[in-house]
């Protein structure tokens, strides 16, 4: 028996097995195009369907520049007269030759020898029907998705699918390490393309230069560009009293946390409940020596607010661990997706801000709840819906746009960085179902918690010396 085996041999079967099922279909969908007739069916479904004689008229040049301009390689499989079928990259052709790419390598063959050539749809529309395919939190099978649209350089897309697979699984160390590599090659391959067409750009001046004629000269922009600042905001958390607070609001007496109610407190209730307690000595004392949520059951039952900051809750609530777990951070999207500082946690945020300094910390997690219940939109409706929560705009902001009832506003054009990018596709999504259980797990009705925030910021007194004459 082996003991020296490998642990992650199994992550990489997995890898080989989602590989070759990508492999399979794309093979199934191009054997397919080419055994149906040219002539009498249309082409199928998601492949463009081209086909040469030596004699056939060449693609309109406007058909060309919009494949040439799309993401990915151009993809084709030609059929030679000798019956020989060849797949790789469309680099080039003309009415003499085609040359193909295959493995890096440009392969030339000449149209006369060429009997069929099927051009395959461009990478994105074969990717989103892939993609469809695939369940969202199967991670070997989207890293493999990945790892075939990097193989047909559409990185671009590749980048998206990556950041949405983080949101999931933020710390997974093989999508971080080809984030950072497919984002690096990207920059690479923009700069080149920046500067080939500086190049055309200039051969183009010169051309006309040649003929006579003026080259043109680019319209001044009337509209200055706005300089964004992506730094975080200045935004100051909850302090503890005001978390406690909180915790004791979302106590659950069914089940509830570990929790200290000191005697001067339930001392004090009864002094200002006189008639609520009896008068015997000895049966105030045993109201003493009740558990803690049996005094609490007194507070509450009595509404001494006033008392209520006084008790100290030991650990978190139900309603608050699912949030800070399933929605904020852990496992969840808010911190990732919303609050990162080139979104809602940056300067540039407008009125909804958060935090997101020491994302797993409480005091940065019930501050952004905090935030999240207090803010309501333009028409004055708040983020979260607690009456009916599918429909809260919190969760109806984060929808895919074509599934939204409150679609996210466009991002402006010029903002740097990734735009905005959905986190539900529908309410099917996993993580949807948890953020509406956590909000059905809060207390009702909503409290009115006893402080202000942001806080007012503190007058400054004049020392003796300094005071006005």
């Amino acid at each position: 028996m082996r003991t020296d085996h490998n642990p992650h041999d199994r992550v990489r079967r997995t890898h080989v097995c989602v590989g070759l099922s990508l492999c399979a279909l794309l093979l199934s969908m191009t054997l397919l195009a080419l055994t149906k007739p040219r002539q009498t069916q249309p082409a199928p479904v998601g492949f463009v369907l081209a086909s040469w004689t030596p004699d056939s008229e060449q693609p309109e040049e406007d058909t060309q520049e919009k494949q040439a301009s799309a993401e990915g390689i151009r993809e084709c499989v030609i059929t030679l007269r000798s019956g020989r079928t060849i797949s790789g990259e469309l680099v080039r052709e003309d009415s003499r030759i085609v040359v193909i790419g295959i493995e890096g390598i440009e392969t030339t063959f000449q149209r006369r020898n060429i009997a069929n050539i099927v051009v395959l749809a461009p990478v994105q529309e074969r990717y989103e029907k892939l993609r469809a395919t695939i369940a969202e939190d199967d991670i070997d099978a989207r890293l493999a998705l990945i790892e075939w649209l990097r193989s047909r350089k559409a990185y671009g897309i590749a980048i998206k699918e990556l950041d949405d697979l983080l949101i999931l699984e933020p710390n997974h160390p093989h999508a971080k390490l080809l984030h950072r590599w497919l984002s690096e090659y990207d920059k690479l391959e923009s700069t080149d393309r920046n500067e080939q067409k500086d190049q055309e750009d200039q051969q183009d001046q010169q051309d006309q230069q040649a003929e006579g004629g003026k080259p043109e000269t680019p319209k001044p922009d009337t509209q200055e560009p706005r300089e964004y600042q992506i730094t975080r905001n200045d935004l100051v958390p909850l302090s503890d009293e005001q978390i406690n607070l909180m915790r004791v609001y979302e106590i659950d007496l069914r089940d509830a946390p570990r929790m200290r109610v000191p005697d001067e407190v339930m001392i004090e209730l009864m002094r200002a409940n006189p008639d609520a307690f009896s008068p015997d000595q000895d049966q105030r004392n045993q109201i003493l020596q009740l558990p803690a949520v049996d005094k609490l059951k007194l507070l509450f039952s009595l509404k001494a607010r006033d008392l209520y900051a006084r008790i100290e809750v030991l650990e978190n609530p139900d309603s608050l661990i699912r949030f800070k777990e399933q929605v904020h951070h852990g496992r969840g999207w808010l911190i990732n997706a919303c609050a990162s500082t080139r979104c809602h946690g940056g300067v540039d945020a407008g009125s909804f801000r958060l935090i997101n300094e020491r994302p797993n910390t409480d005091e940065t997690a019930f501050t952004n709840l905090y935030i999240i219940e207090n803010t309501r939109l333009a028409n004055g409706t708040p983020l979260i819906d607690f009456n009916t929560p599918e429909r809260s705009p919190l969760l109806q902001l984060a929808m895919m746009p074509s599934n939204s009832l409150f679609p996210h506003p466009q991002i402006p054009q010029d903002y740097p960085g990734m735009k905005y990018r959905p986190i539900f596709r529908n309410t099917r999504d996993r993580k949807y179902q948890q953020a509406i259980d956590w909000i059905r797990s809060m207390y009702q009705p909503r409290p009115e918690y006893d402080f202000e925030y942001p806080p007012k910021p503190e007058e400054t007194q004049l020392e003796p010396d300094q005071a006005s004459p």
